[in-house]
């Protein structure tokens, strides 16, 4: 009857509820099995010492409430022949006992299969002239090159993924503590010098105990992070002793600057500035060199610097820097087993130079309602926030 009662039970509340047809869904192999597994890592004394259900007490559970169920006049047993993963899976042992025994017939799929033409996606092409930004970062402009089409979602439509709660520290929080940590250690450094390696030692530890503190980072789970602090520490404070060596000098730390380039303001956070002993330093006096701190794999480091105009970060933070006198710019890879290595992008004047041409050519051709497609290529896609939106998997060739 279409206005027959639904009721939705788990199969162990079956019992002393007649029905007059019972629909079992999932009866395969993974979903029901004749032993279900216990639930923890107790062993059979310890179930049995604290009257917790052993294994058998749960086989036995499971194929009472089967029995059960079958007492029902008419039962549809239904399970899936594969998981979400494409892997096969058998019906369950349950399923096949019946079988074997004759107690149960083969159903009739009464569904009608139809066709369903083809209709791939086009690929967006959307125009963003009435969607001017005001300001452009590193990486808002990293994303027009990679993607013009994520540029215009997440940038000029402002489409942000709703982060998930999450009580693990990842490799960004850690990437952000550090950053703090040495932010706090360099600028106490400048106000109090200290040679002293052990010195230094004692006002690292004490910076990342303050930063750690100020962050609300607990202790476990902080742990593998921290497992790992005293081999970067020092590797860290051995490239530093070198750093100084050569003539540098700590200046100041996550600078904040701003450069107007027509229509948009370019802004960013500089990690770091030194100053730098120039090669004549009685004719050039000292150079200024932009530091970028990375924690990342060092093969990717130096994949950054061969890109050349590929890369934009440290050309942008140059332009930020407006500084036309011998600027360099390096990035410096703090590694977490004790190598810490500095990363020099070679002319990076030029590189600025065709920075801000490709900024002020790309936002022309935005304003003169250029579509930003999406391009979907290479490693860009693989965890894109726009991915879902461009319906890059339904497109057509």
């Amino acid at each position: 009857m279409g206005d027959a009662p639904v009721v939705i039970l788990p199969l162990p509340q079956l019992l002393a509820r007649p029905f007059a047809a019972l629909v079992l869904p999932g009866c395969d192999e993974k979903r029901l099995p004749p032993v279900p597994d216990p639930v923890g890592s107790w062993s059979r004394a310890q179930r049995q010492a604290w009257g917790l259900p052993t294994r058998e007490t749960l086989a036995a559970a499971q194929r009472a409430a089967w029995h059960n169920a079958l007492h029902t006049p008419v039962v549809d047993l239904l399970w899936r022949s594969g998981d979400d993963g494409g892997e096969p899976l058998l019906a369950s042992a349950l399923v096949l006992a019946l079988q074997l025994e004759g107690a149960a017939c083969t159903g009739v799929d009464a569904r009608r299969p139809r066709s369903v033409a083809a209709a791939p996606t086009p690929r967006p092409l959307p125009q963003g002239q009435a969607l001017a930004l005001r300001t452009l970062s590193s990486t808002a402009y990293s994303d027009l090159r990679l993607c013009p089409y994520r540029f215009f979602a997440l940038r000029q439509l402002g489409l942000q993924a709703a982060d998930e709660l999450a009580g693990e520290v990842d490799k960004r929080d850690f990437g952000n503590w550090l950053h703090a940590v040495l932010q706090a250690f360099h600028e106490d450094l400048l106000r109090a010098p200290a040679d002293d390696p052990a010195t230094r030692v004692a006002r690292l530890d004490g910076a990342a105990q303050a930063v750690t503190q100020k962050q609300g980072l607990g202790a476990g789970e902080f742990l593998p992070f921290a497992a790992g602090w005293p081999p970067l520490r020092d590797g860290y404070l051995h490239w530093l002793a070198q750093h100084e060596g050569a003539g540098a000098s700590f200046r100041q730390a996550e600078q904040r600057a701003t450069r107007p380039l027509g229509p948009v303001q370019l802004v960013g956070s500089i990690d770091r500035i030194d100053s730098v002993a120039a090669a004549d330093a009685a004719a050039n006096g000292p150079q200024t060199l932009l530091i970028d701190y990375k924690t990342e794999d060092v093969g990717k480091t130096r994949q950054r610097l061969r890109a050349g105009a590929q890369d934009t970060q440290l050309a942008f933070y140059a332009a930020l820097l407006g500084d036309d006198d011998g600027l360099r710019a390096a990035y410096v890879n703090v590694g977490e087993r004790g190598q810490t290595q500095m990363y020099e992008q070679a002319d990076v004047l030029p590189l600025r130079d065709l920075l801000l041409a490709g900024i002020a050519h790309d936002f022309g051709r935005i304003a003169a309602g250029a579509p930003l497609p999406a391009l979907g290529e290479g490693a860009a896609c693989t965890h894109c926030a726009a991915r879902g939106l461009c319906r890059k998997d339904f497109w057509d060739a």
